[in-house]
């Protein structure tokens, strides 16, 4: 197996580097260009998915495919991850896939590994309560790479790219997960990659990095304070030039806690197992931008209602235009956008999006309709500098808070805080608890779930 990988992985990547010109050309697009360029990819996957996905034959057989544009998806139903798992064997084009074959093939992925000589197969890690498989074609997963590093390659070149350092990936060791899969299948061919599993122990990953000083750091966002901490107290020697974050909430206290420790140009951008090379960092302040020419991203409040730039959605709908084995059309994610309703100063025609701080799945509803948004949770304990990592759990009447520090903190004054602030929201009587532990354990995909919600049985059976 390990012979076959390596020939078809070399072939994959040089596929995709020969695509790399063109997708670095298209940052520079106008307006009309982007727009030009969606309309014709849109009607491409719209027709492509009438002809071979008998679900979404009768989903969209009311569409003028030639006359179709993003303005006419309103009149497509959303499209649920539950309905994705139900019809799995129905929405795919290419009778070869199967749901059952993939999940066996799910089973055994450790490394890298084709599906069916030709496809990927990735799975969610499941943080919203429900899984799910994705399946991507030969130009879909090369595509995925090319519209999630465009950003940080053009943003790495300006910055000296011709060094040969080190690119480093502080995420998922599972193939499970696209960070890991994508990562394994078009490593660097001019630059060594390495990576360090998230779930390993933190001095572990910090002798990682000490041997192979990075001068490109990739991290989910979780860990960035960890390890920012770690630089600060002497015992991770690094100076990476870049910090590319991916996969969770970037949130402001860390990217300032790396922007002080490394002086690095620190790049988010929003990333999927649905549309992993759906936006591209933005090398000039917070946010990343949107990649509309290879999605739509509808923003949407919780009825489905577009929701106008400048306010931040409840979800938003993708779809994802140039995965044709698997499409979505209008797919629901509960990640909650702001798109600016500026013009971006690096020049950028895409549309750009506030840094994404929550989701809809990380909202907190007490009884009374009390809803409580993980902002107002995050702010108090993203002021205390000792705690560079955190959980809350919900419970029936407050929440159960577990925290990772460096130094001695004022915890009854946190509490207090934080109680105030759901008291002050409508929850009766609040009661917050706050636990220090030395690691808090993460989804086997290596990210934090940081905001635990009750289910909401168990929040209707309060209310009664």
């Amino acid at each position: 197996m390990a012979a076959e990988y390596e020939p078809t992985r070399r072939r994959h990547a040089e596929y995709a580097t020969a695509l790399l010109p063109e997708y670095l050309g298209r940052l520079r697009w106008s307006r009309a260009e982007i727009d030009a360029e969606q309309t014709r990819a849109l009607r491409g996957l719209v027709r492509h998915a009438i002809e071979h996905s008998p679900w979404h034959r009768a989903r969209l057989a009311g569409l003028d495919v030639e006359r179709l544009s993003r303005a006419h998806l309103a009149r497509v139903p959303p499209m649920t991850k539950a309905d994705l798992m139900a019809h799995w064997d129905e929405i795919v084009t290419d009778p070869r896939c199967r749901r059952a074959d993939a999940e066996r093939h799910l089973a055994h992925l450790t490394d890298d590994a084709y599906f069916l000589d030709e496809y990927h197969v990735i799975a969610s890690g499941g943080s919203s309560g429900v899984r799910g498989v994705f399946a991507y074609d030969w130009h879909g997963w090369a595509v995925s790479w090319l519209g999630s590093v465009r950003g940080l390659l053009s943003v790495a070149m300006a910055a000296g790219g011709s060094q040969t350092g080190p690119f480093v990936s502080v995420s998922s060791h599972v193939a499970t997960h696209a960070t890991s899969a994508i990562g394994q299948t078009f490593r660097p061919a001019d630059r060594p990659f390495v990576r360090a599993p998230v779930t390993l122990p933190l001095p572990e990953i910090v002798a990682v990095l000490n041997r192979s000083e990075p001068w490109i750091l990739h991290a989910y966002p979780s860990m960035l304070l960890a390890l920012c901490e770690e630089a600060r107290a002497g015992r991770l020697h690094i100076a990476p030039r870049v910090v590319f974050c991916t996969s969770e909430p970037l949130l402001p206290e860390a990217r300032a806690a790396a922007t002080g420790a490394w002086g690095a140009v620190v790049l988010n951008t929003w990333a999927a197992s649905e549309s992993n090379g759906g936006a591209f960092s933005c090398a000039v302040g917070s946010g990343f931008h949107v990649g509309e020419d290879v999605n739509v991203i509808e923003p949407v409040d919780e009825g489905g209602m577009p929701v106008p730039p400048g306010r931040r959605s409840a979800k938003i709908l993708v779809t994802n235009l140039y995965n044709r084995l698997l499409p979505l059309v209008r797919y629901e994610i509960t990640d909650e956008f702001e798109v600016s309703p500026a013009a971006c100063a690096c020049g950028s025609a895409y549309a750009r999006v506030e840094d994404v701080h929550g989701r809809l799945d990380d909202v907190f509803e007490y009884p009374g309709g009390v809803r409580v948004h993980p902002l107002n949770l995050r702010s108090p304990l993203g002021k205390q500098p000792p705690i560079t990592e955190y959980q809350v759990r919900q419970t029936a009447g407050g929440a159960d808070i577990d925290v990772v520090a460096t130094a001695p903190f004022d915890a009854e004054a946190l509490r207090a805080s934080i109680e105030g602030r759901l008291a002050g929201l409508g929850v009766r009587a609040p009661a917050v608890t706050i636990r220090r532990v030395d690691r808090i354990a993460r989804q086997e995909t290596g990210k934090l779930k940081r905001f635990v919600p009750l289910p909401p049985m168990a929040v209707c059976n309060r209310l009664g």
